[in-house]
């Protein structure tokens, strides 16, 4: 049976998850105090004043392609996952701000159906097919970079989830950056909306992409030649070589609802298939149930939490505390039941090679060495969940 206490009174912050705990009042950390920081999720508050300069900047560099987009074939590079974010904003570049844009989509081999289908019906609706790139000769690099992941991952306070995504992106965003180095192109666009600043704030430094992006681990096997190759590498591009890649949802005006109403009234992505749950791809579900059974809890419930405190008043804040609280405990239930995303998860398992038995004896190895292995194994008891 789960007790009420178990979650945050005012969000759904589970106690002792991934290190945030409930104090006497039972609020959780970041109730307690919003600017509280946790590896795997924390609130960044951007200054105003910083704002207005990166989107002056924004406004610029605009201005600038305008200005100047006969003497080119393509103005910037856009990274194009199917998602709602980013065709809005494939749209938004093209048909308001009239930029040639080279679209860039890089298939990990484990994109969902509805998001490759996404990308056909905008491709096809905005006669951009001569103009985008599908990149799927690299999948067996992120195969080994996802099995060396999911069997190598030791840390007690970060998840596997956000550890996947980090290194997941830094791969698909240098492979995409290389593309536009090959041809000129001095500018590379990403869709992240404005709550995805934990990174990053609207520009990634140069540096950081040319030096830090490449795994630490890459040189190991069973990494080949290849797979080196798809990361910047800087014995071979100088800063001068580095378009500026840049966020610009997160200095416009964006309004998420907007958006879907949007793709969906223009015909780029079919009604209700804008929802990310189902452009996500396989390989973050697989991490999700991997954190599950690790850390005793669901990441998602960190966003889910932030959405219900962002609420604009206490009767709104409950309700979505409600609805929130429930979708989570009816995921964890999938889990336990072994019907969350199966046929994805199955499939994910057997491309790097592996059985759900050799995950889950990888993942009890690792929570049993694990200082806060007794919360962890309550949690799950709490959801009735078989550990």
């Amino acid at each position: 049976m789960i007790k009420r206490e178990h979650f945050c009174r005012n969000c759904i912050i589970p106690d002792g998850f991934l290190g945030l705990k409930l104090d006497e009042e039972g609020l959780c950390d970041y109730c307690r105090n919003p600017s509280h920081k946790n590896a795997n999720w924390s609130k960044v508050k951007i200054d105003i004043e910083k704002k207005k300069q990166m989107h002056n900047d924004w406004k610029q560099v605009i201005k600038k392609l305008q200005k100047t987009k006969r003497n080119r074939m393509y103005d910037c590079v856009l990274g194009y996952s199917g998602g709602k974010d980013s065709t809005a904003l494939l749209d938004y570049l093209i048909n308001e701000l009239r930029l040639n844009v080279l679209a860039i989509t890089i298939d990990t081999g484990f994109m969902t159906d509805i998001a490759k289908q996404n990308i056909r019906d905008t491709l096809n609706r905005m006669n951009l097919k001569e103009h985008h790139i599908f990149i799927d000769d690299v999948s067996k690099t992120f195969t080994r970079l996802y099995r060396w992941l999911f069997f190598n991952h030791q840390s007690n306070s970060v998840s596997l989830t956000v550890n996947v995504c980090d290194q997941c992106s830094d791969l698909i965003h240098s492979i995409i950056v290389n593309e536009a180095i090959k041809r000129n192109i001095r500018y590379v666009f990403f869709g992240y909306s404005p709550d995805q600043i934990k990174r990053y704030f609207y520009e990634v430094p140069r540096e950081e992409a040319l030096n830090e992006w490449k795994a630490i681990f890459i040189d190991l096997a069973p990494f080949t030649e290849k797979d080196r190759n798809c990361f910047l590498n800087s014995d071979k591009i100088s800063i001068k070589d580095m378009p500026r890649i840049l966020l610009p949802y997160h200095v416009m005006n964006y309004d998420e609802r907007a958006i879907i109403e949007i793709v969906e009234k223009k015909g780029l992505i079919q009604k209700g298939k804008a929802d990310p749950i189902l452009t996500n791809c396989h390989v973050v579900k697989a991490a999700a149930m991997y954190d599950f059974y690790r850390y005793g809890g669901l990441t998602y419930v960190l966003q889910y939490a932030e959405l219900v405190r962002q609420a604009p008043d206490d009767k709104s804040r409950r309700i979505n505390r409600k609805k929130w609280l429930r979708l989570y405990k009816g995921i964890a239930q999938s889990i336990f039941k072994g019907t969350f995303n199966v046929e994805g998860i199955e499939r994910f398992l057997e491309s790097i090679g592996c059985t759900m038995e050799e995950i889950l004896e990888s993942i009890i190895h690792f929570r049993n060495h694990d200082p806060n292995k007794n919360k962890i194994l309550e949690n799950l008891d709490l959801l009735n969940i078989k550990k």
